[in-house]
């Protein structure tokens, strides 16, 4: 590969955008035909409206839009009418892609601290950003890669140069997925999420998914919602939800169900074991699996009146649901949220999808059904890193140089976990971002990273629609900062350290359409591989492939034996209420926050903007002579605490409170800083025994108060009557 001046490289990616082949959109209506500009949008007509199909700036689970700009300017969100998974239809933060872009505490140029222990950064040129980087992020120190979880050529790139340096790559997510994934390789044998067919789904049996509002693919899984209930042609789906919080899932949910944290995967036995022992369906079908995982004699131990006092379920509702899930088939079981974060997730998490064979759903419409793998050169988004790793980099900073970039575990992980102690002992740490925030705050060198708007990249989709699905981004504005995207920085660095070919690019442009080309340049055979390229972006993507799905195991590679009971941080006595934090809609778990409109989307179930709450059980605000809108502490057994105000919700129960995460950033934007309180800071240390991954709700807490009130902004301007004894909340049935 040519190695790359980087004097070279500024000039080329500055242009890059009026350099290279910009691909626009007619209106995003179902009649329209998209139109391919080979000019950047700034050279077309004046006051023309100009679509282009790109990735979504603020959700990583596949979604494609289509933005407006007029006069290079981008004005307006929507969804991509075209793309399979949400056929024009955006989740609440992909509209805020626009104010992001043009947000005006973007980091603009690069910055180096002048001493360490000092919060004095001065501005430099890209020129010498470069040669600081080089010289520091590499041998002989030990090299740490920390990134969200990036996909397709970005990944790629990612990987070659951390392998050429011998160093490690780690995945961060706040909120991590490491027990789902453990889970679904144990039941099914594949790395990537399946089909879940909630569509032609009869049943859909939910441990803590929240699929309406944050869980996987909540777009996708909203409309094949729409379809589960109202259908053409097909009776209306039932649907139960159990989870010791009520989501916006389970506030649709005909069955809505109670359980004591921890102890989910109980519960799901038990309904096996009525499934089985009641031959509500036949021996061929689960027999198999049944032998498997330990046979009758293990799941014996899970009869309804053994499960029933740990989890709070009782024996009646475990036997309905049993019946119910096996007289409506083809019918799906699914668990995510809380119920897999515990000491006993990934093993929960089996436990729930083992139902799915029980049944027989898998590999059956309507039900769990196996996904194509993604072409070689665009790789699915990295799995997290359990939080365990995180955990073990305390200790040895002073060899290591750090690299982070789209991930702020600084403000994520635990104070328990030491992660900022971490950075400042650090040999030398690097941040690349769009916006401040707590990681970068303690970095050597800051360098700013393009808007999704403003560069190039691909995607493949993990939780397809039993479809091999890639997507393709673009740069529909050129950059608003002085701003690079992270992966031609990676092409301009690789050559200092290896002379090996694996991306024969030098910039992320030329990079991504060479992949395309190579996968998908002779689609169309009447027109040439360039024409096949622009049609890929006029599209969004490529799905119309007849690529096989991966085949599922024979059967699971699980024990029943392996489910142990969960444990907790702090003793009942002193910490009397389980912490259970969840993620908003819109604020997601914190990176979006820094967007006003984000913060003053409600929440759909308490309508609660801009700040963070403590949902609690009326009659134990009572107890406790806590009103809506007292603040109170809320201590962990860490001895950490954030101050939040009180929120009253009678389907709260009695010894569980609902904290948002997303809140109290010391970094960030003139928006975000300040407002509510980080429930991730005060967590305990709890992992999944199986995997490491941080069990982020099995910490117990205890509220104190604080003797003030604050009313919280809210659009509730009156109380509900039906919120009070006399008038229960309204019941969803079936009926």
């Amino acid at each position: 590969m040519p190695r790359l001046d980087r004097r070279h490289f500024i000039i080329g990616v500055v242009g890059a955008v009026g350099g290279g082949l910009v691909v626009g959109c007619a209106k995003p209506d179902r009649k329209s035909r998209v139109q391919s500009f080979v000019l950047a949008p700034e050279q077309s007509l004046q006051g023309q409206n100009v679509w282009f199909a790109t990735a979504s700036a603020h959700v990583d689970w596949g979604e494609s839009v289509v933005v407006r700009t007029v006069d290079g300017r981008a004005k307006k969100v929507e969804g991509n009418p075209e793309f399979p998974i949400n056929q024009g239809k955006t989740h609440v933060r992909s509209q805020a892609g626009v104010q992001s872009l043009y947000h005006p505490d973007r980091l603009k140029w690069p910055m180096r601290r002048r001493s360490r222990g000092s919060d004095d950064f001065e501005q430099i040129g890209w020129l010498s950003a470069l040669d600081i980087l080089a010289e520091n992020f590499g041998p002989p120190r030990d090299s740490i890669l920390i990134t969200g979880r990036i996909g397709g050529t970005t990944a790629r790139i990612a990987s070659w140069l951390m392998n050429s340096l011998g160093g490690r790559h780690l995945v961060y997510e706040p909120l991590e997925t490491t027990a789902l994934r453990e889970s679904i390789r144990k039941v099914f044998g594949v790395e990537q999420t399946p089909h879940f067919d909630i569509g032609n789904a009869h049943y859909v049996l939910s441990f803590g998914a929240d699929f309406l509002g944050t869980w996987v693919s909540p777009v996708q899984y909203s409309m094949a919602y729409s379809r589960f209930r109202h259908g053409a042609g097909r009776e209306r789906g039932l649907l139960t939800q159990i989870e010791p919080r009520m989501s916006m899932t389970g506030s649709n949910a005909d069955r809505w169900v109670y359980i004591n944290p921890g102890h989910e995967g109980a519960v799901a036995l038990s309904i096996a074991h009525v499934i089985v022992r009641e031959g509500l369906v036949g021996e061929d079908v689960w027999g198999a699996a049944l032998e498997a995982v330990g046979g009758r004699d293990a799941l014996a131990r899970y009869a309804p009146e053994a499960v029933a006092g740990a989890s709070g379920v009782s024996a009646e509702d475990i036997k309905t649901m049993a019946h119910e899930f096996a007289s409506h088939q083809p019918g799906i079981a699914i668990a995510g949220g809380p119920a897999l974060a515990q000491t006993n997730g990934s093993d929960a998490g089996a436990a729930v999808l083992l139902l799915n064979r029980i049944v027989g759903s898998v590999g059956e419409a309507g039900g769990v059904l196996p996904n194509p793998g993604p072409p070689r050169a665009v790789p699915l988004p990295m799995g997290p890193t359990p939080y365990s790793e995180f955990a073990a980099l305390a200790g040895s900073a002073s060899s290591q140089s750090i690299f982070v970039y789209d991930a702020d575990p600084a403000y994520g992980l635990p104070e328990a976990a030491g992660f900022k102690r971490t950075l400042t002992e650090a040999g030398f740490v690097v941040s690349m971002s769009t916006f401040m925030n707590e990681t970068s705050s303690y970095a050597d060198l800051i360098l700013p990273s393009t808007h999704p708007f403003e560069e190039w990249g691909d995607f493949a989709v993990d939780a397809a629609d039993g479809r091999q699905v890639v997507g393709y981004q673009q740069p529909v504005v050129t950059p608003q900062t002085d701003g690079r995207s992270f992966g031609d920085v990676l092409l301009a660095i690789t050559p200092e350290f290896t002379d090996d070919v694996l991306v024969s690019s030098e910039t992320m442009h030329e990079a991504v359409r060479l992949t395309a080309i190579n996968l998908f340049g002779d689609l169309d055979p009447t027109i040439s591989p360039d024409e096949n390229w622009i049609e890929l972006l006029r599209r969004g993507g490529y799905w119309e492939g007849g690529a096989q799905p991966d085949q599922f195991s024979s059967s699971p590679a699980w024990s029943i034996d392996s489910l142990q009971a969960p444990s907790f941080s702090g003793d009942a006595p002193q910490f009397p209420f389980q912490l259970v934090p969840f993620e908003t809609v819109s604020v997601g778990a914190g990176a979006e926050a820094v967007n006003p409109w984000l913060q003053a989307a409600p929440d759909p179930l308490t309508t609660v903007t801009w700040t963070t709450w403590v949902e609690i059980n009326p009659h134990t605000a009572e107890k406790l002579g806590l009103k809506r809108g007292d603040l109170v502490d809320v201590i962990a057994p860490t001895g950490e605490k954030i101050r939040a105000g009180i929120y009253d919700s009678p389907v709260v129960p009695p010894d569980v409170i609902g904290v948002p995460v997303g809140g109290g950033r010391e970094q960030g934007g003139r928006w975000d800083v300040g407002q509510g309180a980080n429930v991730l800071s005060i967590l305990s240390p709890q992992v999944d025994s199986a995997t490491g991954a941080l069990a982020w709700a099995a910490t117990r807490a205890r509220l104190q108060k604080v003797g003030k009130n604050r009313e919280l902004p809210t659009f509730e301007f009156f109380d509900d009557p039906r919120n009070d004894e006399k008038g229960a909340p309204v019941k969803v049935t079936s009926e």
